[in-house]
């Protein structure tokens, strides 16, 4: 077998033209306070990776207004000095003073105890965490995008048509649009087999989004020694959606688990599955949970596998370590991300607000469930209460609405006017244009040009557009040369002191949350053995590069394993991002629990919320994933990434 090494001087290659300014004249000059104001003094241990890293001193946060009574305009935020790394250039001496040695250990607690199931891989290639061979079989690639676009298709052709095919347009293709977005049966003859059917696009049924993981016991003792919960995932387009955002691991809080994953791969959804799982490091963990500021902890790739054949569902069973310090686990998208993320909340974290910002004790669940109600879907009463919670500037909800709309003026044969139903059957379209990307701000919202970015909260996800995208080099080779020049980054960040500047934008009927998450570059991040980007594969011998193949075909960087076609055979080599099997030592930028609650107020009469908040990063990133950024209040898809 060849050995390889890493070309670190290979960074991530896309690029982001960003300036720090505050808009609406509220921040117009923003002026950051010193490296540390009067905080208490960190938690810290002595011990050193795969042990817990040293804490730093809780952020300064300045509200604006600095009166609680009055909903903040504005955050300034300044994290401390790092306290653990010397300065360095991640961009000139790659990977930066915050990288760690590899060391093929578990993690260790503060204590020193060990916990299981946290070491990924190791030198031998293996899948450290999968328990069991990958499992395959073949599903309907159809996408529910893929299938809205089939109804708008009819719905352009027959609107003007006589009333017979008017009346099969109103039965047939608008309601399956309406289906299609609302997560219904679908029709058994022109949507057969759908392996999404039951999802919608709609975000508003998170409370019925949550499993409890069951426990195994011993055949013997019945002593619980495990359990287990079954998470179906669905990869299209830029989406990764799922029947599954949240947890309750309280029946196995000392014991190890699995998630035993069916990724359904459909049409524009091949991926490398790399779920990435938190822990909180927190001696004695309890449920329900709260959410401490002393929680920090350890994060890593728990597999990354490529699943690259469209129209099939692969199922494999992942690993977790103890109930009682699984925070969640995130199911990123390398290849186009953002925005293609989905996160699988703990549901038992306590937050101390409601959904609608009043000081209470809350579980992540309650949350949703205030919002939506306990059971969305009960009815149609309770189903239109609950997406009427969803911003109408959503693509989905403009869509819902549109629809609607066309299909009453469909069932009024007597009056019905094709030239009154143009303008609607028109929208239709230019709205689903904008429903399949989130990289761009919806119609109606208005980009901040001072901002590096602005992000827009709607239908319980975020879209996020920036004033400038200046895309990177990528690997230069072929047709799919855009592989690893990923949109969003903060390729300016590359030193200590970066000031970064987010205009946040609710668009919902509901508060929202900013958090964002430093993955590293604080507290240190390790990568282990695995690398999948072909072009930092080198052959030692030769000094080629082992990938790709092909250098003009449109599969490039695709091929599963050059090696051999066994699924299950090892070494398994995919694309998308440069490292993979990471492990990081997390904290946090901005927003609870160690910094002040960075609440975005909902809509109200047309009105969008607004919040602006500057932060000054002053430590290098980590340059795998330089910032995450979401609403930990419901979270599920509303995740931003910036590489």
């Amino acid at each position: 077998m060849r050995k390889i090494k890493v070309n670190l001087a290979r960074t991530l290659a896309a690029a982001l033209v960003l300036g720090l300014s505050a808009s609406a004249g509220v921040m117009a000059q923003t002026t950051f306070p010193p490296s540390r104001c009067d905080s208490p003094e960190p938690v810290t241990f002595s011990g050193q990776h795969p042990q817990t890293q040293p804490r730093p001193v809780i952020n300064c946060n300045i509200r604006i207004p600095a009166d609680p009574t009055v909903p903040a305009t504005a955050f300034i935020i300044t994290t401390p000095e790092n306290p653990i790394f010397p300065a360095s250039n991640v961009s000139t001496e790659p990977p930066g003073s915050n990288f760690l040695e590899t060391i093929y250990e578990n993690y260790r607690l503060p204590d020193g105890t060990e916990l299981p199931n946290t070491l990924p891989s190791t030198q031998d290639g293996k899948y450290n965490l999968h328990d069991g061979p990958v499992s395959v079989r073949s599903i309907r690639r159809d996408s529910p995008t893929s299938d809205l676009l089939v109804q708008i298709e009819a719905i352009e052709r027959y609107y003007r048509s006589g009333q017979v095919r008017r009346n099969e347009l109103r039965r047939i293709y608008v309601k399956n649009a309406i289906d299609i977005l609302e997560g219904n049966k679908l029709h058994r003859q022109t949507l057969a087999n759908r392996a999404y059917e039951g999802i919608p696009l709609l975000h508003y049924n998170g409370p019925l989004k949550r499993k409890t993981v069951m426990p195994i016991y011993d055949k013997v003792t019945r002593q619980i020694i495990g359990g287990n919960v079954d998470v179906n995932l669905f990869y299209f387009g830029e989406n990764i959606e799922s029947d599954t955002s949240m947890i309750d691991p309280s029946l196995v809080l000392d014991v190890p688990f699995t998630i035993t994953y069916h990724v359904n791969i459909l049409k524009n959804g091949i991926e490398d599955f790399s779920p990435y799982v938190m822990y909180f490091d927190n001696p004695s963990q309890t449920t329900p949970n709260p959410v401490r500021a002393s929680s920090a902890g350890i994060a890593m790739d728990t597999t990354f596998f490529p699943m690259l054949v469209e129209g099939t569902r692969y199922t494999v069973k992942v690993k977790q370590s103890l109930g009682k310090h699984w925070s969640l686990a995130y199911h990123w998208g390398w290849r186009i991300h953002p925005p293609r993320v989905q996160v699988l909340e703990n549901s038992t974290k306590i937050f101390p607000v409601n959904a609608f910002g009043q000081p209470a004790r809350t579980t992540l669940w309650e949350l949703e469930a205030q919002v939506f109600g306990v059971n969305p879907r009960k009815n149609q009463a309770a189903k239109e209460k609950a997406m009427a919670m969803i911003g109408d500037l959503a693509p989905a909800k403009r869509m819902w609405n549109t629809l609607r709309e066309l299909q009453a003026m469909l069932k009024d044969a007597r009056h019905y006017d094709p030239d009154a139903a143009a303008p609607l059957v028109e929208d239709l379209r230019t709205t689903y244009l904008e429903l399949l990307t989130r990289r761009k701000l919806p119609r109606g919202v208005p980009l901040d040009p001072d901002a590096n970015l602005t992000m827009f909260y709607v239908n319980n996800t975020i879209y996020g557009e920036a004033p400038v995208n200046v895309s990177g080099n990528g690997s230069g080779l072929g047709a799919e040369s855009f592989k690893g020049v990923m949109e969003f980054t903060l390729v300016d960040w590359e030193t200590r002191g970066f000031e970064y500047n987010v205009k946040l934008l609710n668009g919902d009927k509901f508060p929202h949350l900013y958090v964002n998450v430093d993955f590293g570059g604080t507290r240190g991040w390790e990568n282990q053995f695995q690398f999948t980007d072909p072009t930092t594969v080198i052959d030692e011998e030769t000094g080629e590069t082992v990938f790709p193949f092909d250098r003009g075909g449109t599969d490039e960087h695709l091929e599963a394993n050059p090696r051999s076609p066994d699924l299950n055979s090892s070494l398994q080599l995919g694309s998308g991002c440069f490292f993979t099997f990471g492990r990081t030592h997390y904290w946090l930028n901005a927003g609870p629990p160690q910094g002040a609650f960075t609440v975005v107020m909902p809509e109200q009469g047309g009105v969008l919320g607004s919040l602006d908040v500057a932060i000054k990063l002053n430590h290098e990133p980590n340059t795998r994933l330089r910032m995450y950024q979401f609403d930990p209040l419901h979270h599920d898809v509303a995740v931003f990434s910036l590489h």
